[in-house]
């Protein structure tokens, strides 16, 4: 019988199994690993952080979900891969075997080796530490997040809804090494900038944190950020596991997977998601998008290498459409260079991620 093993719970692997529920794949072992029973699912964060969901809404348990699709369940994650040898290392201390191995394991946050970090601040990854942080923090009276990317945007404006609904006094202050969403024109920059600072965050742009102390952040040109607590969301980084494991890799870190999603020296190696980087596209967004559209090509392909060969290229979309939720069940919505504002487009993107996480629940 061969073995197939799925390490994380990532998007493309909940396909994956909900899959397996319809149908089975003959002669295969197939079994999910994970550190966590429940995998919380991103674009519902900022909506929980301002008190919109509850923790069950945002979340899937991953151990009933493979349960109900006859998968074998493992609370665990892999240390280190042996490619020749087909085996992993778990963090129980056993080693699995395996014919097909599939990473969709996420990545982790960057800037974490800076001075201080890890010993003062809180970071949301991995996943299924975000509640508990959020909890712990969202009462704080000075609050900092780290990042002018999507999800500091998000989660710093989602902040500031919480406590103004709750009546809670204190600052939120929201830094960033650069201008807000940098990858965006200029003409969404300044609109993001305005809303920001409309709903009664300080903002701090172009300010390159260096290191952090017990009660400040300490930026380029010696300027002191206070805090009570320091949410830390400056970006992805790749996971250490395939350096370690001498995998295959971009320049930095993300196992290299080819159009199949297949590591070209391992073909029995699949990855998929923020964990995993296209040879060829290697600009291309860590964004939960992407890792939606793989699925179904990694679950055909995966199952073709299993039993008959055949299987597909992914190819990336040019333009997808993305929503923050920006506080008051508002949204600010981004499509083609485009940014429009208004509850609307909170009310669309609550659909949307509301349609895509119940079939998993």
């Amino acid at each position: 019988m061969k073995k197939l093993l799925l390490v994380g719970g990532g998007h493309a692997h909940l396909h994956i199994i909900k899959m397996l529920e319809k149908e089975s794949l003959v002669n295969t072992e197939i079994t999910l690993i994970s550190p966590s029973r429940f995998h919380y699912y991103s674009g519902m964060f900022s909506g929980f952080t301002e008190g919109l969901y509850s923790e069950e809404e945002i979340r899937i348990d991953l151990k009933k979900l493979a349960e109900k699709a006859a998968v074998n369940w493992i609370e665990a994650a892999v240390l280190s891969v042996d490619p020749e040898q087909k085996m992993v290392l778990t963090t129980l201390g056993d080693v699995l075997t395996y014919d097909v191995l599939s990473f969709d394991i996420g990545s982790l946050t960057a800037g974490t080796d800076l001075q201080g970090v890890l010993e003062h601040v809180k970071c949301v990854k991995p996943n299924y530490q975000f509640s508990e942080t959020i909890k712990h923090i969202r009462e704080k009276e000075n609050i900092v997040v780290v990042g002018g990317g999507a999800a500091g945007v998000e989660i710093s404006l989602s902040l500031a809804a919480y406590r103004k609904h709750n009546k809670i006094n204190g600052s939120i202050t929201l830094v960033s090494s650069s201008e807000l969403l940098p990858e965006e024109q200029n003409q969404t920059v300044n609109k993001i900038t305005k809303l920001v600072k409309e709903k009664g965050v300080r903002l701090l742009t172009n300010k390159k944190i260096n290191k952090v102390t017990e009660k400040h952040l300490h930026a380029a040109g010696g300027e002191a950020i206070l805090y009570d607590e320091v949410l830390w969301l400056a970006g992805p980084k790749a996971p250490k596991i395939f350096q370690v494991s001498n995998l295959p890799t971009d320049e930095n870190g993300y196992l290299l997977v080819e159009n199949t999603l297949q590591v070209k020296k391992y073909p029995s190696i699949f990855g998929t998601g923020d964990c995993a980087a296209l040879n060829n596209y290697p600009s291309l967004p860590k964004t939960g998008v992407y890792a939606v559209r793989e699925a179904p090509v990694l679950y055909r392909n995966i199952k073709g290498f299993l039993t008959d060969g055949a299987g597909e290229y992914f190819k990336p979309q040019k333009d997808f459409l993305s929503i923050l939720s920006i506080g008051n069940r508002e949204g600010f919505l981004l499509y083609k260079g485009r940014a429009f504002h208004g509850k609307w487009a909170w009310l669309l993107k609550n659909k949307i991620d509301k349609r895509f996480i119940k079939p998993y629940q």
